[in-house]
């Protein structure tokens, strides 16, 4: 059944081997071979080629002036270029690490401002990119982070498959842009300002500077009898005793769905996301238009997509004809770009 997007998030899942039944909802676990040899990183060059940023749709309210990231015109012989720039009005460290190779220099501090230039290899599994808070031995105080495959395609190109989670929490906006030669080299981005992306943070998920996803929350056993991490048992009830093919939610329960976990929900995309979306009693439940319109329903889900759009908000945010999702794959790709705080 699973499309493109499902099949990436399943291979990232299988080799990470960690979390909510997609790698999207689980804590950062690569285990980089010791043996490979990482890539290499610099600044960004100067003497690097300096059009506009890569084309791509209007973003409202996107600011004009983010850092200059440069466009590489051709393929690197050496990998994919990697370039992250912090729009953030703090410093935040960068550590980015895959099956097979952590990017170099590790560990980075990017202050307001800065522009990093990475080299990935253009073959990289299960990859995440994070921004931390604090410098230390190894960075701590996770924000936020992309998530990334890229897969080789010949001629020095990759398809770049990558997107931006927050199935654990929401913290930093984020912007991911890519350049190369496919109809999916699409931006995606979360444009609302760090000082205010957290506004209205709902159901008491507000744990300081980030706002939880309820299937972090719940996955606490000090949450389980919480009213929100219940608030989901009578339609997990139903969807198994009146609808042909849930039978096997027999007994779980809501924090299951909101993390898209345990036995049955980690294996079943289409009950996942109808039961966060509150569609279970739609004739169409996968109609955009009827998505957290009838309670109960993820409210952590709706909350991300009204401040963000469509991006991942619970693990399984890709099932459906209009992707929630980030979710994109840029074939003949070159290049990959990823700004914290697009606006600042």
């Amino acid at each position: 059944m699973k499309s493109l997007s499902g099949w990436f998030l399943s291979m990232m899942w299988l080799a990470m081997g960690a979390g909510c039944g997609r790698v999207e909802g689980s804590p950062v676990g690569t285990n980089p071979d010791p043996g490979a040899q990482p890539s290499s990183g610099t600044s960004a060059n100067p003497a690097d080629p300096q059009p506009s940023r890569p084309s791509g749709p209007a973003d409202p309210g996107v600011p004009p002036a983010l850092p200059a990231i440069p466009v590489i015109t051709s393929p690197d012989p050496a990998g994919v270029a990697v370039y992250v720039a912090n729009a953030c009005p703090f410093p935040i460290w960068i550590h980015a690490a895959g099956n097979g190779a952590v990017l170099q220099p590790d560990n980075q501090r990017l202050g307001n401002g800065e522009v990093r230039k990475y080299l990935a290899p253009r073959q990289w599994p299960s990859a995440r990119l994070t921004a931390y808070a604090d410098d230390t031995a190894q960075p701590s105080g996770e924000l936020d982070k992309v998530e990334m495959t890229f897969e080789s395609s010949g001629a020095n190109t990759a398809t770049l498959h990558y997107n931006i989670t927050y199935v654990d929490w929401l913290a930093l906006p984020s912007q991911i842009e890519s350049v190369g030669t496919g109809a999916d080299c699409k931006r995606v981005g979360c444009y609302q300002p760090v000082e205010s992306v957290l506004t209205g943070c709902p159901d008491g998920l507000l744990s300081g500077k980030k706002c939880l996803s309820a299937g972090s929350y719940c996955a606490n056993p000090q949450n389980a009898t919480t009213e929100l991490c219940q608030r989901l048992d009578q339609k997990i009830a139903q969807c198994a005793s009146a609808h042909p093919g849930c039978e096997g939610a027999n007994g779980a329960f809501t924090g299951q769905v909101y993390g898209c976990s345990g036995p049955f929900f980690s294996q079943q995309a289409k009950w996942c996301a109808t039961l966060n979306r509150g569609t279970l009693d739609e004739a169409n439940p996968e109609d955009s238009a009827r998505f957290y319109q009838t309670p109960p329903y993820n409210t952590y889900a709706t909350w991300v997509h009204q401040m963000c759009g469509p991006i991942y908000a619970f693990p399984y945010d890709d099932v459906g004809s209009t992707n929630e999702s980030s979710y994109h794959a840029c074939q003949g790709g070159r290049q990959l770009n990823i700004t914290f705080c697009p606006r600042g």
